[in-house]
């Protein structure tokens, strides 16, 4: 975390530009004596000391010193910078005497304001701190979970009395490349300051095959948690997760990190190639921005790897029973027709829209429990049972999207467990999910195509120059649960 010595520096200046108007006023006084010319007035006197304190700068060369309230340009710094001037703008007080650091963690529905009260701070120095604040960081992104250091000073009067604390400042990073700091001045107003952490941009390779799992094999390559989940978003229309990984498959993916100057991983970035190999059946994506800023993965021929509904809405499930037109019911005892496919899930479990539509219904359903059905483009419904629950603000007449979470997995209506019941039908007639031949998502033009290619082209050239993941084995660079990675 990062912050700056705003006491030190704003007590120094003081006494800086106070000796330098000392000594212009001294010299100019000797001047007048020694030509035998009378001393300025008073007024004029205390104009040039004015003129004096007004034209020096911070000795930090941060900001004019006419600014003592607010620093609203971000200044940038290294990570490691980020790191070892963490306290400086509290710790390194010289004119105070004690300094208290405690650390308060953001609330689900919390404020700053809230916060900083419940820490007893004055709730007119809090106002004021946050007013500064808000000039470099909205506070409406303010996250539940968010680490907040506050830092107070306690100054013993001279005559021995009782030490008086007072709030200094608060700082917080509120992701790995930003750290902000909000410091008490030498005058008792509040600066806010914004630093932010320059990293390296590097294209890195991550492939293997299939021993464990597509995640634990994948992050043993170099991957991610964070390029993981994205791999499985854009394979998600092409593969089975539940069914279709198995040991042998080969993958492999091309995707950005950033590094900072010691080669540690602050986080990464987006995934330009995958490829998926199950059983000799390859299958390759590349990431495309189209001219009106619509991005995409294509096939090396240039067809959306996205498709009207995902393969499965549901991720870490099993399938747990299949489609059929005849399947013994667990409950009922006999033989009847089994309309959709069952994953087992540990309840709560999200389950996400298989693709944009909109909502006809979700509510109770007779022996399908909590219930979500959505009508889909091209004649497309799909429906979800035996929810635990809705979603936030998922109800009949509600637009979704495309992996959007609308429902949590449950055993409500008839259910003999924890799982997700969930049916596709085309034109009112049930399909199977698993083997539907589902129509792409947006199709690249003709003459997008040429511009597709050459970037394509580009790519594989990266990823045949691109060093594998795994090289570097430095730890990542996380703080203030931000997740970093």
């Amino acid at each position: 975390m990062s912050e700056f010595d705003v006491t030190r520096a704003d007590t120094r200046r003081t006494r800086g530009l106070v000796a330098f108007a000392s000594l212009a006023l001294s010299a100019g006084l000797l001047a007048a004596l020694m030509l035998g010319g009378e001393p300025r007035s008073e007024a004029a006197n205390g104009e040039a000391m004015s003129v004096a304190m007004a034209a020096p700068t911070d000795p930090a060369g941060i900001v004019p010193i006419q600014d003592v309230e607010i620093e609203t340009a971000p200044r940038r710094l290294s990570a490691a910078d980020l790191v070892r001037v963490n306290d400086a703008a509290f710790t390194q007080c010289r004119t105070c005497a004690t300094h208290i650091q405690a650390e308060r963690t953001v609330p689900r529905g919390g404020t700053m304001a809230g916060l900083l009260d419940d820490a007893g701070v004055d709730r007119v120095e809090a106002a004021r701190a946050i007013a500064a604040l808000g000039t470099v960081f909205d506070l409406r992104y303010l996250r539940a979970g968010e680490r907040i250091n506050l830092y107070f000073g306690t100054d013993t009067p001279a005559d021995g009395g009782e030490a008086v604390t007072r709030f200094d400042g608060l700082s917080f990073r509120p992701d790995v490349e930003r750290s902000i700091t909000v410091a008490r001045t030498f005058n008792d107003t509040f600066r806010a300051r914004e630093t932010i952490a320059e990293f390296d941009r590097e294209m890195v390779r991550a492939s293997g095959s299939i021993t464990a799992s597509l995640y634990v094999d994948a992050l043993a390559a170099g991957a991610t948690d964070r390029v993981v989940v994205e791999l499985a978003g854009v394979l998600a229309y092409a593969i089975d997760f539940q069914r279709s990984i198995q040991p042998g498959d080969e993958f492999d993916i091309l995707f950005e990190r950033f590094v900072d100057e010691e080669g540690n991983t602050a986080r990464t970035g987006d995934i330009l190639y995958a490829m998926y190999d199950g059983r000799g059946d390859a299958k390759e994506f590349f990431r495309y921005e189209t001219e009106d800023g619509i991005v995409g993965y294509y096939s090396p021929e240039g067809a959306s790897a996205q498709r009207l509904l995902m393969l499965t809405p549901v991720n870490g499930a099993r399938l747990s029973s299949s489609f059929s037109t005849a399947r013994r019911h667990p409950i009922l005892g006999y033989t009847r027709r089994h309309n959709g496919t069952d994953f087992a899930a540990p309840r709560g479990t999200p389950v996400m829209a298989a693709g944009n539509g909109v909502v006809e219904r979700a509510d109770r359903f007779g022996s399908f429990g909590n219930y979500v059905r959505i009508r889909h483009a091209n004649g497309y419904q799909t429906a979800y049972a035996h929810l635990n629950g809705f979603a936030r603000g998922i109800r009949a007449g509600s637009r979704v999207t495309q992996g959007q979470v609308i429902a949590y997995v449950g055993t409500t209506g008839r259910s003999t467990g924890p799982h997700l019941h969930y049916e596709v039908h085309h034109n009112g007639t049930p399909r199977n999910p698993m083997t539907l031949d589902l129509p792409t998502g947006r199709q690249l033009s003709t003459a997008e195509i040429p511009l597709f290619e050459a970037e394509r082209d580009r790519i594989i050239a990266i990823r045949d120059a691109a060093r594998p993941a795994s090289e570097d084995e430095t730890p990542l660079v996380a703080d203030a649960g931000n997740g970093a990675q």
